[in-house]
């Protein structure tokens, strides 16, 4: 069945699904046009101009990374090339997304759009460049790519992979194509033990083990490189911060009028919007002067007055600001998924998040945990959720530094999942 799917996948799928997208490409726009005439095109972008026979001779590590999935792959790459400096890194992605961060990674030789799933496309990107192996980084793995790597002799891994009971992967038809694509690979890198039972429940019949999550290497790395903040915003020690970080709309719903409650208690409050168009700031702007809460921009600000909410206006930041923080919310846990808790985490603060976060494994998992703070991730469903839980706090707030090093400490089991998987890897070379 597995095979039968695969064929039916290769020569009727993908065929139809390409003539589709080429005949409508004139109508499309935005990310989809570009992801296609990237592909069409086999766009890629090259550190040293007219290198390519030589990347190909030196036969790179070829990593690919859908789109976010690139934060998983950055410590790989930054390890790669630290033990192989003289090897060459090609990089491929999905979505026109991951373009910006791949532009920003100097440790990446070559990196391109991933061709089409089809057999021809493929082999000539392969002969190409002459990987010599494949890295996929949590997902994104392709039937056709697995197949022509394993017919190339390319040794391909999945690292930082995670398969939830709930998967779509893993349940009907579907799990026939899942099957045959990933015991194409020569190993899996499962984050816990609980997907290797599921990939044994699946069929899976190559090598799995369970090396860990890539991203909190990562994020370790973040906090121990970072960004430089504004040095006249830094709160005083004896403050108490709370941090609503990644917020859309709907989550500022909720969290103002939970703030306009609170007004009479001291908290320092800064807010960072997942999206900071003019627009959303204006908007948010308007709703908390239309509750009486005042805010100052971090972009204007020359100091941060007390009882105003700090508006983070500025992108890229945000895993810096929750070193100043007490407590945070996570943002996208009220409209639709709920964003990474890693960095809060990592940074020691307990966390809340709205109904909206079972796409997220650390968010799960950390509701199970319970420290000093009562806590480490709560889920929270109204405006007086997020009261109580603000004024309980606020009550322990001598306690902060213990519940902080206690959750730092727990988050810290995280690390090195990346050398675990590259020294499982070395076999490959």
């Amino acid at each position: 069945m597995s095979s039968l799917m695969f064929y039916f996948y290769k020569f009727v799928l993908v065929p139809l699904a390409y003539f589709l997208l080429q005949l409508f490409r004139p109508f499309l726009q935005g990310k989809l046009r570009e992801m296609i005439e990237d592909k069409n095109h086999g766009f890629y972008k090259i550190k040293k101009t007219g290198a390519e026979k030589d990347i190909a001779e030196a036969r790179p590590f070829w990593i690919h990374a859908a789109s976010g999935e690139i934060e998983y792959a950055r410590p790989v790459i930054r390890e790669l090339k630290k033990q192989h400096p003289n090897t060459p890194i090609l990089v491929t992605y999905s979505s026109p997304s991951a373009k910006k961060i791949l532009e920003s990674l100097h440790d990446v030789d070559v990196w391109a759009a991933l061709p089409w799933d089809l057999d021809f496309v493929l082999t000539e990107f392969v002969e190409k460049w002459n990987p010599r192996v494949l890295l996929f980084s949590r997902t994104d793995v392709w039937p056709v790519l697995v197949s022509v790597a394993k017919k190339k002799n390319i040794p391909a891994a999945l690292f930082s992979a995670t398969f939830a009971d709930n998967s779509s992967r893993l349940k009907g038809i579907t799990r026939y194509l899942t099957r045959y694509t990933l015991n194409h690979l020569a190993e899996i890198h499962c984050v816990s033990a609980e997907d290797i039972q599921n990939l044994d429940d699946l069929g899976i019949d190559v090598p799995v083990v369970a090396s860990g999550d890539t991203r909190f290497d990562q994020v370790f790395h973040r906090l121990e490189n970072p960004k430089v903040l504004k040095s006249e915003l830094i709160p005083s020690p004896e403050d108490f911060i709370f941090i609503a970080g990644s917020t859309w709309p709907e989550d500022e719903a909720i969290l103002l009028p939970a703030l306009e409650k609170l007004k009479n208690v001291y908290i320092r409050i800064i807010i960072a919007p997942h999206e900071t168009t003019a627009a959303h700031l204006e908007a948010l702007e308007k709703q908390m002067t239309a509750l009486g809460l005042r805010y100052v921009r971090y972009s204007q600000a020359d100091v941060w007055p007390a009882g105003s909410i700090l508006i983070v206006d500025q992108v890229g930041i945000l895993a810096e600001l929750y070193t100043w923080g007490d407590i945070a919310f996570i943002g996208g846990s009220f409209k639709k998924q709920v964003h990474s808790v890693m960095e809060a985490l990592a940074a020691g603060l307990p966390v809340m998040v709205g109904p909206h976060h079972r796409n997220n494994r650390e968010a799960l998992f950390y509701q199970k945990k319970n420290y000093s703070s009562g806590m480490i991730v709560q889920v929270v469903h109204s405006a007086e959720d997020v009261v109580v839980l603000l004024q309980r706090m606020k009550k322990q707030q001598s306690q902060i530094p213990h519940i902080k090093e206690e959750i730092r400490n727990e988050i810290g089991k995280n690390r090195n999942s990346t050398l675990r998987v590259l020294s499982a890897i070395e076999k490959f070379e």
